[in-house]
């Protein structure tokens, strides 16, 4: 008879697990490297032999996570996160598990409330859902978890995970990905940890495969006690919007947030504390949900994209207006016009759920614009201005 560890991760389930991680990949990411100094572009030179000893190493019980590898992003807001970068293994193997579990417990899962990481759901239909609600409960109440993966306690998410999954030939590996810590043996890395709210033994690391299907284990009581108060409400992980007709509604939304999350040792932050992420908005006002404005239009609501958000957009965009950036991607002058289009389709696809997408798209041709000047004037040493009609429209220029 075969157990769900054998079937969860069979050789087979290893090897789509490899393919769907390789297939969505950007270039950069092939090249980040675990702990062991291996990375996806290392792998993929012999990924079918080392899918088959790591096949062996989880049937012989040998197989452990290792360390993950620390790496600083700047957040749009300008303050650091700190990603936990799986070795390329344990990237396959939390990846098949995700697999498995999110098909098999999807029933589990799945309900009116919770939006992120679900199959079959999607920031688009979180954001659309959004709409209706606000047109229905104008008011609103926005917040999200306080430093929620840092702050998850590891005894109630073992719980949740032996209640939710029944297959017990799973726990053990799942409780080892759950422990998971970061490499701090270098020089100041364990107090940039610390400096960043985490703490060994504490919380779940952002940056494993495993860790929002684990965040939707510890909230899905509280989900289901939203379902029961009968709130209108979202949530797409640590982001939370509630929707009433008035404000003692939303006030009462906040103290049951409160309430709740306390129960499972997490909190979310006061209305009244300076710079907070807590705020009720009066049904004039635009709110912000998944990066999106949920905006007051002609006695409706729309989505658009926040001029914030489109800023964001743009920067992301110009940091490929440099030569030494884009061959830090593997990107050439051979290739660049398609990552470009790419990149922006992408945006617009992302964003097509928005009133004013006419306004993106004309953002995203002037960003393509100036990045491709970026380039070719500052880098090439190219004087765009007495090039001929002709030669421009062969570089892409208007």
């Amino acid at each position: 008879m075969t157990n769900a560890f054998q079937k969860a991760l069979s050789t087979s389930a290893l090897h789509d697990a490899w393919r769907e991680m390789l297939t969505k990949s950007s270039a950069a990411s092939r090249r980040t490297e675990g702990v062991d100094g291996t990375s996806i572009n290392d792998f993929d030179q012999n990924a079918m032999a080392a899918i088959r000893r790591l096949s062996g190493e989880l049937r012989s019980g040998a197989f452990q996570f290792q360390r993950l590898k620390p790496v600083t992003i700047i957040k749009p807001n300008g303050k650091r996160r700190v990603i936990a970068i799986p070795t390329v293994k344990d990237r396959i193997v939390q990846r098949a598990l995700v697999n498995f579990l999110s098909e098999k417990y999807a029933y589990k899962l799945t309900n009116d409330i919770s939006y992120g990481f679900i199959k079959k759901r999607s920031v688009k239909q979180a954001a659309l859902n959004a709409v209706a609600m606000r047109k229905a409960h104008p008011w609103v109440f926005k917040t999200d978890v306080t430093a929620f993966f840092d702050n998850i306690p590891r005894e109630k998410l073992r719980a949740a995970i032996e209640r939710f999954v029944k297959d017990r030939s799973l726990h053990g590996i799942l409780f080892q990905a759950m422990e998971c810590e970061i490499e701090d043996g270098r020089k100041g890395v364990a107090k940039k940890l610390r400096e960043q709210g985490i703490i060994t033994g504490q919380g779940i690391r952002q940056g494993m495969p495993l860790s929002p299907l684990f965040s939707n284990l510890l909230l899905h009581d509280f989900d289901a006690a939203i379902v029961k108060k009968k709130f209108s409400a979202l949530r797409y992980a640590d982001d939370l919007i509630f929707f009433g007709n008035d404000r003692q509604e939303c006030e009462a939304a906040a103290d049951f947030c409160l309430a709740e999350l306390r129960k499972l040792g997490l909190s979310i932050p006061a209305l009244d504390a300076p710079d907070t992420k807590s705020f009720i908005c009066a049904p004039n006002a635009p709110t912000e949900f998944l990066g999106l404005e949920l905006s007051p239009n002609k006695g409706t609501y729309s989505l658009r994209l926040s001029t914030k958000q489109i800023q964001s957009i743009r920067e992301d965009m110009l940091r490929m207006g440099s030569v030494s950036h884009l061959l830090s991607q593997s990107i050439t002058l051979k290739n660049l016009g398609q990552v470009l289009a790419a990149k922006g389709n992408g945006f617009l696809a992302a964003y097509d759920v928005c009133e004013n997408l006419n306004e993106v798209q004309q953002n995203l041709k002037d960003i393509e614009q100036k990045t491709l000047l970026s380039i070719y004037k500052n880098d090439l040493g190219i004087e765009t201005k007495k090039l001929s009609k002709e030669a421009r429209t062969f570089l892409g220029l208007q």
